[in-house]
């Protein structure tokens, strides 16, 4: 690949560093970290002290490990609040959750994970402690396969290169996210049932900008003995592709850029 002279390594690096950090690695030593991240255990070393200095990294509950500080939730926070899209669009995912009895959430893709960015629960849905911020794996909940039936083919083929490198199952995941798309383009919507959480169906439906430039992904679900196949495909499906179309039209979509 030809080198960029834009590009500034340290500070890609100390994002990668801090992508290390998820729901279920909520804290990490620097060597935990050099093993993720395949940087020198030094360069580590000195990426997380000044990612320290700055807030974005704190001590964790072991002095010898890191959590994510205050800093970093500040420039998310950031990022939410003023997107627009996600407020647009909380009345309606509220109103469809709680006449369904389930979750809506609406995602952006963040390399190949879906981060949540807005959601609605009704009272009395089966939690997965999901909030806004969480982060789903792309190839098996129903907003990153509502994303990829939502994209071209050729950035779906470039997330499959970088999802099918060096995985035994790279041909059989290849057939089913091809079923999936094919299912999309021909009912408008995915259906996940128990794939991401044995107790748990979804529906998801990608929103695309008018211009092309920018692909989210709402989903709805809860518990499978609530929200059955039939529940879903019925006038829940109708209605979080209408919702999809309401947000596809407002101006901030197009104001978006793909995501990486």
């Amino acid at each position: 690949m030809k080198e960029d002279p834009q590009f500034v390594t340290a500070l890609s690096r100390g994002i990668q560093i801090l992508r290390c950090f998820t729901p279920d690695r909520m804290e990490l030593g620097t060597t935990e970290i050099a093993t993720l991240t395949g940087l020198p255990q030094s360069t580590v070393w000195r990426l997380c002290h000044t990612l320290g200095e700055l807030g974005c990294l704190v001590p964790g509950r072991n002095p010898e490990k890191l959590r994510v500080g205050l800093g970093t939730l500040t420039l998310g926070q950031s990022c939410l609040t003023h997107s627009g899209i996600a407020e647009a669009a909380f009345p309606a995912m509220k109103e469809i959750a709680e006449r369904s009895g389930g979750a809506v959430s609406l995602a952006e893709r963040d390399n190949l994970h879906m981060v949540i960015v807005q959601r609605a629960e009704a009272a009395t849905i089966l939690r997965l402690h999901l909030h806004v911020g969480s982060v789903l794996a792309i190839e098996n909940s129903a907003l990153g396969w509502a994303y990829l039936g939502g994209i071209q083919d050729d950035e779906r083929e470039s997330i499959l290169a970088m999802l099918c490198a060096n995985r035994p199952d790279a041909l059989p995941l290849r057939t089913r996210i091809a079923a999936i798309v094919e299912a999309y383009q021909r009912d408008g919507f995915v259906l996940n049932e128990k794939t991401y959480h044995k107790e748990i169906n979804a529906i998801g439906v990608p929103v695309i900008a008018g211009n092309g430039r920018r692909v989210m992904a709402l989903n709805c679900g809860g518990a499978s003995s609530m929200l059955t196949t039939k529940h879903l495909t019925g006038q829940i499906a109708r209605d979080l592709i209408a919702l999809a179309t309401k947000l596809a039209n407002l101006p901030e979509m197009d104001n978006g850029t793909r995501s990486t």
